[in-house]
């Protein structure tokens, strides 16, 4: 073995462990919450206000465009929303209609009523991963045609 491939022996070791080992290392376990969980909290989200919003109406006589109002009657629909849903209100001049929008990392809901008429119930699976579908979350309605109802 030549003088100087002695010399450089050990680095050249030392970089090969690195190239191996390094990747091993950066497996690490993700943290957080798994696709099919965000979608679950997307999906009980969308069920919140929708009973948020009937509720407030069977009281105020009117829906409400404020998601203020909604978190401040409902603490786990803030909670839900604290993992990063997006949510969009829009209430009719009158009050008697609204709509919302609802997205999640995975999926968008859409939902709409006129008075207490279910008159749009979309979803859209945005990112699709382990768990992310358009079936509702436990207990919040039933599946038809890709969309839910409930």
């Amino acid at each position: 073995m030549s003088p100087q491939l002695r010399r450089f022996l050990p680095l050249i070791v030392v970089a090969l462990l690195l190239l191996v080992l390094l990747p091993l290392l950066n497996r690490g376990h993700k943290s957080g919450l798994s696709s099919g969980d965000k979608a679950d909290r997307t999906k009980e989200a969308m069920r919140l206000i929708d009973t948020g919003e009937l509720r407030f109406k069977a009281r105020a006589g009117r829906y409400t465009s404020h998601l203020t109002d909604l978190v401040i009657a409902s603490k786990r629909l803030g909670q839900v929303l604290a993992v990063g849903i997006a949510v969009e209100l829009d209430t009719s001049t009158t009050g008697r209609a609204y709509l919302a929008r609802v997205t999640g990392e995975n999926l968008s809901l859409l939902r709409a009523r006129n008075g207490a008429e279910l008159t749009t119930n979309g979803c859209v699976v945005i990112k699709s991963g382990s768990g992310v579908d358009c079936k509702p979350a436990t207990g919040s309605g039933t599946t038809t045609g890709g969309t839910t109802t409930g």
